[in-house]
């Protein structure tokens, strides 16, 4: 018998392999639903996902484990409203609206070089493969963004309008200390796809990787407690209630603390938080597909979204659903969180004002591993147990494609032992 702990993306693409090769497995999972931190919840009508979290069409690994057009989509306009001075520039994706091309190159928002440095960059990034660019993540001489884009040359004013506002969403680092390896990477997935969300919210998608799955071979509100290891061999996993499963390979699809503990290793490096702030409000505050970037600095949303002009199921009829992601919250309560972020937005739509109305604040304390420059170059968990794998997107860069990757890979080091 295989088991998996943890029925996240990771977990869920494991066990995808695995049942597709006609293996016997066991998905076991302590939280009340599949899906790990793509999670939805539904309040009066609206569709509030726990962080602002998307799908990027250029990520090749989500077609192998969903059937993306049952998902029904929502895609998101390649580009951003840039908020800066009382003024607003709207950005878009020349590879995706060539159209735009003219009106980028003519923006007052930041400067002419800018505007060239930010092309070469997107052309050196697109022409790079994705395991040249994330291999960056694990070289000793690995940059942080931030310090990547001043050696590059940009100027401030790129930095604060666009690249901390964007990415530093992206990352949930608003200093950009990540590594650059990373944003290189995503530069390149954002730059040739465009962001979608399946229209039910971010937990469609492994709902529909679970139900694919046989009934019996997913256990929920199951808590493993400890790893049963003999001679360095894995032989099984105690639960919570004191039940023994005996396994012949432990998949620990799970993140990176959990796995620590499971293993008793040393705790990783804090992980990023999130906070998404939502209101509902009848009346539109602006009519784009696209992200909102306030600029660096002038509080504390990192971007925002009327979702529902992409994704108008997100809302009863009548009304548009708005959410906020705020990264430096932990001295907030929710109610004063909420009013900040409603005083920000207003003082970019001066008619949002009257018509936000709080909805609902949800944290998320674990949303992304730390990833500073080099981390990939250390090995989190050398020398496991025979029989024992760790997958998750802590290893390689946190994004919905490593996860489902990192799912696969161990599914692929069991079926075929001798082929790593």
């Amino acid at each position: 018998m295989i088991v998996i702990v943890g029925a996240g993306l990771a977990g869920l693409a494991c066990a995808t392999a695995l049942h597709r090769q006609g293996r016997p497995f066991l998905l076991l999972d302590a939280a009340d639903a599949p899906g790990g931190r793509l999670r939805t919840s539904h309040r009066d009508g609206f569709t509030l996902d726990h962080g602002f979290q998307v799908v990027l069409s250029s990520y090749s690994a989500v077609s192998k484990v969903v059937d993306i057009a049952s998902l029904q989509p929502r895609y998101f306009e390649s580009g951003a409203l840039l908020a800066h001075g009382g003024r607003f520039t709207h950005l878009a994706n020349p590879l995706r609206h060539p159209h735009a091309l003219v009106e980028d190159l003519t923006t007052t928002a930041f400067s002419l070089r800018d505007k060239l440095l930010l092309g070469a960059l997107v052309t050196r990034t697109v022409m790079s493969s994705d395991s040249l660019l994330l291999s960056r993540c694990a070289r000793r001489d690995d940059l942080s963004t931030q310090n990547f884009l001043r050696r590059f040359g940009f100027s401030a004013l790129f930095v604060g309008r666009f690249a901390e506002p964007f990415f530093g969403g992206v990352l949930l680092d608003s200093d950009l200390g990540t590594s650059s390896g990373l944003f290189l990477y995503y530069l390149k997935k954002f730059s040739t796809g465009r962001a979608w969300l399946p229209a039910g919210g971010i937990a469609a998608f492994p709902a529909q990787m679970a139900s694919a799955l046989p009934s019996n071979s997913l256990r929920l509100r199951t808590r493993v407690m400890a790893l049963d290891i003999k001679n360095e061999r894995a032989c099984g996993v105690t639960l919570e209630n004191g039940e023994h499963i005996a396994a012949s390979s432990i998949v620990l699809a799970l993140d990176e603390p959990t796995v620590c503990e499971l293993l008793e290793r040393p705790a990783p490096e804090r992980a990023r938080s999130v906070a998404v702030v939502y209101f509902k409000s009848r009346q539109s505050i602006y009519p784009n597909p696209c992200l909102v970037l306030p600029e660096s600095g002038s509080g504390l949303v990192r971007h925002f979204a009327q979702v529902t002009n992409v994704a108008p199921e997100f809302a009863p009829r009548g009304f548009h659903l708005i959410t906020a992601s705020v990264l430096d919250f932990s001295d907030l309560s929710d109610e004063s969180l909420a009013h900040a972020v409603k005083m920000e937005i207003a003082a970019i739509f001066p008619n949002a004002s009257a018509s936000l109305e709080y909805l609902e604040t949800i944290r998320v304390p674990y949303a992304v591993p730390a990833q500073p420059p080099g981390f990939a170059n250390r090995k989190p968990f050398p020398n496991l147990p025979a029989g024992v794998f760790a997958a998750g997107d802590w290893a390689s860069g946190a994004s919905i494609q490593s996860a489902i990757s990192s799912g696969l890979d161990s599914a692929h080091s069991i079926l075929n032992p001798l082929y790593p």
